[in-house]
């Protein structure tokens, strides 16, 4: 397809009724390529980083979405997938209210002047009370009545991100999907949940680009753990009530671009071991140092009959190393 024509069609799509937005905000419609989107997108005042595709927000809940570092007399639109309820609150800034039904509902951002655009995918939540140890068939278990040392990064979730066949592969940042971060339990059973934190997504990009510099081409990084329900925890033996996987905070990670299912040979010294998980540590410790707001906690883990070495790395705030 031309340039022009892709033109065309995504100014027609601009223009297209809201209830059928949802068809053109499908990444599989071939509108030709698009220049990289040269604005920076704030939700709550909060700014994202450039490769984060995803947020996560509770049913009926109001969000501020707005624009920044635009050319001069740029005009920006707003594209929702019909549901839930849009308001323009000035140039460059809307107010969007959630849906009440848990779901993915896109969003999507166009410069009507270079034709670039941005895509935000919109989680909303299923709400969970300390009453209930499921959803929907699915085991959760029971969180602590309060976060540890009263901190709200480990305060019980008022809600989980639902995960379906559907949705399992729609993408939360540049080179990660939401169904890398699913707990490693009830394998058939549908629908599942879970929860991730964006500077987690943001921590593991910024890697994935060093990773990049140093040589390695990778479509992502091996996610061997995400999200851990209290329930899973405890059923492997791990007595750490306050482990950062069950608040989206952390994973365990290794490079594997073979393809084999294990740790590849980061260091070059023709051995798969230990050494290999020091040198992703390293790497992780450039990143860090260079962003200080993705501190954590880190740990280098050896192989078993399991699985290969590993690291852990989360995103808890503060700098933890064992």
């Amino acid at each position: 397809m031309s340039r022009r024509a892709a033109a065309w069609l995504l100014l027609a799509a601009l223009c297209t009724p809201a209830a059928q937005a949802r068809l053109l905000l499908d990444d599989s419609l071939n509108v030709g390529e698009r220049p990289q989107a040269t604005f920076t997108l704030r939700v709550d005042g909060q700014a994202l980083d450039s490769s984060i595709q995803a947020a996560f927000v509770m049913p009926g809940q109001r969000i501020t979405i707005g624009v920044r570092d635009l050319a001069d007399n740029a005009t920006m639109i707003l594209q929702t997938s019909g549901a839930g309820v849009l308001e323009q609150v000035s140039a460059n800034r809307w107010r969007w209210q959630a849906p009440t039904k848990p779901g993915l509902y896109p969003l999507a951002l166009y410069n009507r002047d270079d034709m670039s655009r941005r895509r935000l995918n919109v989680f909303v939540k299923k709400p969970i009370n300390a009453r209930q140890s499921e959803l929907d068939g699915y085991r959760i278990g029971h969180y602590e009545p309060h976060g540890l040392r009263g901190r709200a990064s480990s305060a019980p979730p008022d809600g989980l991100v639902q995960v379906t066949h559907a949705n399992r592969d729609v993408a939360l940042s540049a080179h990660f999907t939401l169904g890398q971060f699913l707990c490693h339990q009830q394998p058939d059973h549908w629908p599942k949940y879970l929860l991730i934190r964006p500077r987690l997504l943001e921590k593991l990009e910024r890697t994935h680009a060093a990773l990049a510099e140093a040589g390695f081409q990778l479509d992502t990084i091996t996610v061997m753990s995400g999200y851990r329900t209290p329930w899973y925890n405890a059923d492997i033996g791990n007595t750490t009530v306050y482990s950062q996987h069950l608040f989206g905070s952390a994973a365990d990670i290794f490079v594997d671009a073979d393809g084999d299912g294990r740790m590849d040979d980061l260091n070059g010294d023709g051995t798969i071991d230990t050494a290999d998980a020091r040198w992703l540590a390293d790497l992780v410790e450039t990143v860090v140092a260079e962003h200080p707001t993705l501190a954590g906690g880190m740990s280098v883990y050896p192989a078993n009959s399991r699985h290969g070495p590993f690291v852990h790395i989360d995103v808890r705030g503060v700098r933890v190393r064992w």
